[in-house]
């Protein structure tokens, strides 16, 4: 911490404990004070209730929503995107400008914030040079150059760090040979030119993709070794550029970000502070919501919103989406084979496609969204989304809910009742445990459904559930057969590092599934330089996910979120509940009774 942060936290602390102490006095009028700085408190900071915590605010290795989140507050963006509703493509231009506006190859402008002031590609796709603004510092006043990119994406591509992102780097040159050469692939002639060469040709929208991760500072993280960097003190006091900046983190209770006021990429964030409060019972997200403790609460019940509007009228909900999807997660492969020493062999539940198929079959989908989403709940096929116009394949017919079925397709794989009732096969019972996390109220609605689905054709499901972190670690780790997650997909489709086959290059492939097929589908498709060429393959590939059924996909989620009305300039998109965070601002906090 540098002497002048020191200085402000050290002031803040007085001037806190100077209106405690004030508060604190004149008799009979202290519950009347208290309120009042309650109120206070409140008009500077922003309050939002999050299931879970953050695991890394380093972009490198973080890998949940709400470090994302976080992440794109404390540091920098070399370019920023919008989302056309109209056609499902990212608009990388300004915000007045669409793609298709500007002839290829052309100098564009960048968004408001972004450090890349213009970009250009080259006539054959194999390189894109950006140029980078000359005033961009971080924290400690350093400037911002092409070289913390270089560093940064070398950092990415550690095979010994181990990065969830290193299917973003497959095309740099020398990545066809399993070895970035990072010297040719990434050249920075001096502090603001920034350039990536290509292996071969890549459309311009996947290059702006795929060079586009967050940078940290390589003055700051030079010294620290790949086999330390996950460990390494910096990573508690993380040095950005962005809007905000880290204030303190209780680590599975609460994260506080303070508008920084050196940024110009814009400015400054608006509200002075902004308090992640880590509450994992939904019930008491609910309540914060209601009293005014909280100013958003994502994921709203839909059967909540009356007791909401009732308890406190200054709260709205809004609703974005589709985006987000939940699904069942059935492991591919032999889980514990995998993990000793590298072997891929079929799960003796789930690896067989027919099984899986099956156990979508079983699975009312349609009564989890009549009982809890309702009209915000989509049947999910597979994991493009209808808002993606441009690539989803609307004639794609949803799996029926069908028992009958489902006990057919498991007789034919060779599972039949036992004495119990309960499916053999081979004298193993077909019985396994659903894991999900902790405090996410739709999805213990749905596994209940779930296990009484399964349970009537004979299988045996037990449910336990697991703090965030634990289960998203287990995840990663593939020590669960059985889950049930979500996803909010990417904008740009780049679906290898979920299904890709090489398990060592696709970090988020939990399930173990393996296609080639789908594996040469996505090259194919990465190869077109427009979008709409790609589309067959991205048709062919929706085909395929969902006759293998690698996980039973559930439904697309109308994301219901909570706000309190005192929050002014949100801008809800597809994007996220906050897309636009750093310009929103706060009105004086009203009074709750309570």
């Amino acid at each position: 911490m540098n002497d002048r942060k020191f200085l402000a936290n050290t002031l803040c602390i007085a001037l806190a404990a100077l209106v405690f102490m004030l508060s604190s006095c004149g008799g009979g009028k202290g519950t009347g004070n208290d309120a009042g700085k309650t109120r206070a408190a409140m008009d500077s900071t922003l309050v939002v209730a999050m299931l879970g915590d953050a695991d890394y605010l380093n972009p490198v290795l973080a890998t949940t929503v709400t470090s994302s989140e976080i992440v794109g507050l404390l540091y920098p963006s070399l370019v920023q995107a919008e989302f056309d509703t109209t056609t499902g493509l990212l608009n990388y231009l300004t915000l007045e400008k669409k793609l298709s506006e500007v002839p290829q190859g052309q100098l564009k402008k960048s968004p408001k914030g972004a450090l890349a002031k213009r970009w250009t590609m080259s006539p054959d796709n194999r390189s894109i040079t950006y140029i980078l603004r000359n005033d961009a510092f971080w924290n400690d006043g350093k400037p911002v150059v092409s070289r913390d990119f270089k560093f940064s994406y070398m950092l990415y591509g550690s095979p010994v760090i181990a990065s969830t992102r290193q299917q973003f780097l497959a095309e740099l040159v020398g990545a066809d040979k399993g070895h970035i050469d990072f010297d040719k692939a990434i050249e920075t002639p001096n502090d603001t030119t920034l350039v990536f060469r290509f292996y071969k040709p890549v459309p311009e929208h996947l290059a702006l993709y795929h060079t586009s991760l967050t940078p940290l500072p390589e003055h700051l993280w030079k010294n620290v070794k790949p086999e330390e960097f996950r460990h390494s003190p910096l990573n508690q006091n993380p040095m950005g550029a962005g809007p905000y900046t880290l204030r303190s983190w209780k680590q599975q209770e609460e994260l506080i970000v303070a508008s920084n006021r050196k940024c110009n990429l814009p400015k400054p964030g608006n509200i002075p502070q902004i308090s992640y409060r880590i509450i994992p019972d939904y019930t008491v997200r609910l309540a914060q919501l209601q009293t005014g403790q909280a100013d958003v609460v994502e994921n709203v019940k839909p059967e909540d919103f009356s007791a909401v509007f009732k308890a406190n009228p200054q709260v709205e909900v809004k609703t974005i989406g589709l985006r987000v999807y939940d699904y069942v997660g059935w492991s591919n492969i032999d889980q514990n084979a995998y993990r000793q020493n590298g072997t891929i062999r079929p799960h003796p539940l789930f690896g067989s496609a027919k099984v899986r198929l099956a156990m979508t079959r079983a699975i009312d989908r349609q009564s989890i969204i009549d009982g809890y989403l309702k009209q915000y709940g989509v049947l999910c096929n597979t994991d493009i989304s209808p808002s993606l116009k441009w690539a989803y394949d609307n004639t794609v017919t949803p799996v029926p809910y069908d028992p009958d079925g489902a006990v057919a397709l498991l007789k034919q794989e060779g599972w039949v009742p036992g004495p119990d009732g309960i499916l053999r096969k081979n004298g193993r019972k077909f019985s396994f445990t659903l894991y999900t996390n902790a405090g996410n109220a739709r999805r213990n609605y749905a596994s209940v459904i779930i296990q009484q689905n399964l349970r009537a054709i004979g299988i045996d499901c037990r449910l336990e559930t697991q703090e965030s972190n634990v289960f998203f670690n287990n995840l990663e780790q593939k020590k669960l057969d059985a889950w049930m997650a979500g996803w909010a997909i990417g904008l740009e489709i780049d679906p290898l590092d979920v299904w890709g086959s090489d398990l060592k290059k696709s970090p988020f492939n939990m399930t173990g599934y393996q296609n080639p097929r789908v594996d040469e589908l996505c090259e194919l498709a990465k190869q077109k330089m427009n979008h709409m060429d790609a589309r067959p393959y991205w048709l062919e590939y929706q085909q395929i996910l969902f006759r293998d059924q690698p996980v039973t996909f559930l439904y697309w989620i109308r994301e219901t979120h909570g706000f309190s009305k005192r929050i002014e300039g949100e801008e809800l998109n597809i994007s996220g509940p906050f897309y636009n965070i750093d310009d929103w601002r706060l009105r004086p906090a009203p009074h709750i009774a309570p």
